[in-house]
C-alpha cells in the first residue's frame, strides 16, 4: 500500500466532501478479513475505564475513500467518522506522504496497522507497518535560507478546546510531531491517546532564530526548546504509551559560520562556530507540562487553588523509548501521574556551541538535561531505566550545568506531597531539590550511580537561610554509588533504612532529623545544620 494506490471512487456515493457513513463504516471485526482491520482497545490491560469510550469497534479505511491526496482523504474519512459519533480512520500498512499537518477531531483516532512480532517500543526493531511522512527541512545555507513554513509538520487538534476520546496509535512519523494542547484559559478536551508511534526527526525549528539584529544570517535555524515530539495536554486522563523516539542523527545538518552572541568569556561581542541542527535535542514527551508556581525557584508555590489547571488527574506515560541529545526526556505537570517503565538514552561527549540558538553556552548555561521532570503532587515514578549526560559547553572545557536524572526542584512548581520514586535505575542522582516543603515522599528500591557527589537528595531547603518543612520522608532500601542527603525544617518522622553504599566515601547527611539504621557502607554526618556541615567540608 502506497500514497499512488488506486481507489475504486465507483464504491462510495459522494457529494462534495460528504461521504455516505453506510458504505464505510465497519463495525468490530465484521469486516475483518485477511488483512484485517483492527478494532480492539490497545490500551485494554492497563486499566484505563475511560478508554473504552473510544468507539474502536467503528472503523473506516481511508485506502477506500477518494480524493486527489492524502490530506483530503484523511479529511473526507474523519468526517464519515464524526457524523457517524465517532470512531478510528485506519491507515493500512504502507507509506503515506503529506504536505500539511492533519487536523484532528474530537472522538477521532488515527490508527495505523498492527506492528506484528515486534510491539514493545523500547527493541531496536520496532517500527509500525504504516508511515506517514510529511515535509522534510531541505537547508540552503546562503540568502535567505529555505524558509521554516516549507517544514515541520505534525499531527494537531482542529480544536483543542474541546477535542475527546481522539489520539494516534501505531504510526510512523517522519519528521512530523504530535500536538495536542490546551486552548486559552486552559480549556482542553479530555481522554487523549497516543500509543504505539516511532517519532523520526521530530524538532521543529524556532521562529526567534536568526536574529539578524545581533549579526546572523537569515539562513540559521535552530531547534525549538519547550515544543517536544509528543506534547499532549487534557482537562483528564491522558495516556501516553509504548511510543520511541529513536536516534535521528542522520537527519541533523550542519551550518557553517553560524553567528552568536559572545558571553563574559569571550573577545567579541559575536562568535562564529559550525552548528549543527540537531533533531536529537528537543524535548521528548510533554504531557500537561506547564509552570504552577514561582519561577526561579521563589515562593509561593503552586496548590490546586492557585493553579487548578496544573493538579488535573488520570495521566500515565509508561513504556516509552525517548533518545535525546539533549532538553528534557519526560516531563509532566499533574496530580497522580504515573511514570512508568521509561527507557531514556542520552550520549556522550555531545558538544553544544549554543543552547538557544543566539547566545554561546558557557558553564553556567543549562540545556535541561534530565530524565524526568516531575510537577505537580503524588507523582508515582517507577521502573523507569535512563542514561543521562551533561553537554560540552562552547568552550569544549566545561560541562553544561545540567545533567539530573528524576527531578523534582520548587522552581515553577508545587511542593512535593505523597511522592513515589520506586525501582528506577540510572547513572545521575535522584534530585528532589529546593522544594519549598516535603510532605510525604517514598525513595525506595532505586539503583543510583553516579561518578561523584549524591546519588540521593531529597532537600525541602531553598537555601541556608530558607528552610522548607520535611515530612513522612522515607528512603529505604535502594543501592547507590554516591551519598543520601535529606535535609527540611521542622523535621518529623523521616526514615533512612536499609540503603546499600557501593563507594568506601559515600555518606549520609542528615539535616531533617531522621532515623538512621541498617544502612550498609556509608557514613553519616548529621546533628548539624547546613551551615555548619558546608562550614566543616
Amino acid at each position: 500500500m502506497t500514497n499512488r494506490q488506486s481507489i475504486d471512487r465507483r464504491s462510495f456515493l459522494v457529494t462534495g466532501t460528504t461521504l455516505s457513513v453506510a458504505g464505510l463504516v465497519c463495525r468490530g471485526k465484521a469486516m475483518a478479513g485477511p488483512a484485517g482491520l483492527p478494532s480492539d482497545n490497545p490500551a485494554k490491560g492497563l486499566d484505563l475505564d475511560w478508554a473504552e469510550q473510544i468507539k474502536w469497534d467503528k472503523v473506516i479505511d481511508v485506502t477506500k475513500v477518494p480524493g486527489k491526496n492524502w490530506n483530503e482523504r484523511f479529511d473526507r474519512a474523519q468526517q464519515a467518522v464524526v457524523a457517524q459519533g465517532g470512531g478510528v480512520v485506519y491507515f493500512p500498512a504502507g507509506t503515506y506522504e503529506f504536505t500539511d499537518s492533519l487536523k484532528l477531531n474530537g472522538n477521532v483516532v488515527l490508527r495505523g496497522a498492527d506492528p506484528g512480532r515486534v510491539s514493545k517500543a523500547i527493541d531496536d526493531k520496532y517500527s509500525p507497518p504504516t508511515r506517514f511522512e510529511f515535509p522534510k527541512y531541505r537547508p540552503i545555507l546562503s540568502g535567505s535560507g529555505s524558509p521554516i513554513s516549507a517544514a515541520f509538520r505534525g499531527i494537531h487538534l482542529a480544536d483543542a478546546a474541546t477535542a475527546s476520546n481522539c489520539g494516534v496509535v501505531h504510526v510512523d512519523i517522519r519528521h512530523g510531531h504530535i500536538h495536542f494542547p490546551e486552548d486559552e484559559g486552559h480549556r482542553a478536551g479530555k481522554n487523549r491517546i497516543v500509543f504505539g508511534c516511532r517519532l523520526y526527526a521530530s524538532a521543529i525549528a524556532d521562529t526567534a532564530v536568526p536574529d539578524v539584529s545581533i549579526g546572523q544570517h537569515a539562513w540559521q535555524r535552530y531547534t525549538k526548546w519547550h515544543f517536544g515530539a509528543i506534547n499532549v495536554y487534557a482537562a483528564e486522563n491522558i495516556l501516553v504509551a509504548n511510543n520511541r523516539l529513536p536516534d535521528s542523527s542522520d537527519a541533523n545538518f550542519t551550518m557553517k559560520g553560524y553567528v552568536m552572541q559572545g558571553n563574559h568569556r569571550t573577545a567579541t561581542p559575536t562568535v562564529t562556530y559550525d552548528v549543527v541542527f540537531d533533531y536529537n535535542n528537543r524535548p521528548g514527551i510533554r504531557v500537561q507540562e506547564m509552570c504552577i508556581g514561582a519561577p526561579g525557584g521563589e515562593e509561593p508555590s503552586g496548590t490546586p487553588n492557585s493553579h487548578p489547571w496544573g493538579f488535573r488527574q488520570g495521566f500515565v506515560i509508561r513504556d516509552n523509548y525517548i533518545y535525546s541529545s539533549g532538553r528534557t526526556a519526560i516531563a509532566f505537570t499533574g496530580d497522580g501521574t504515573k511514570c512508568l517503565e521509561n527507557v531514556v538514552r542520552f550520549p556522550k561527549d555531545v558538544w553544544r556551541q549554543t543552547n538557544t540558538g543566539l547566545r554561546v553556552t558557557s558553564g553556567s548555561s543549562t540545556n535541561d538535561n534530565r530524565a524526568v521532570q516531575m510537577r505537580g503532587y503524588r507523582w508515582h515514578v517507577e521502573g523507569n531505566d535512563y542514561v543521562v549526560h551533561r553537554n560540552w559547553a562552547a568552550d569544549h572545557k566545561y560541562y553544561i550545568n545540567d545533567g539530573e536524572g528524576l527531578m523534582h526542584e520548587n522552581h515553577c512548581n508545587a511542593h512535593v506531597v505523597d511522592g513515589k520514586l520506586i525501582g528506577n535505575r540510572g547513572n545521575t542522582y535522584l534530585s528532589i531539590y529546593k522544594t519549598g516543603g516535603i510532605d510525604g515522599l517514598l525513595i525506595e528500591d532505586n539503583d543510583i550511580r553516579v561518578s561523584h557527589g549524591v546519588a540521593i537528595m531529597a532537600d525541602a531547603d531553598h537555601s541556608i537561610n530558607h528552610r522548607g518543612a520535611c515530612r513522612n520522608c522515607r528512603i529505604v532500601n535502594n543501592t547507590t554509588a554516591g551519598g543520601i542527603r535529606i535535609a527540611g525544617s521542622p523535621a518529623a518522622d523521616n526514615l533512612v533504612k536499609g540503603n546499600r553504599a557501593l563507594k568506601p566515601d559515600d555518606a549520609i547527611r542528615n539535616i531533617a532529623n531522621a532515623r538512621v539504621e541498617g544502612n550498609q557502607g556509608y557514613t553519616v554526618e548529621e546533628g548539624f545544620t547546613e551551615r555548619e556541615l558546608r562550614k566543616k567540608r
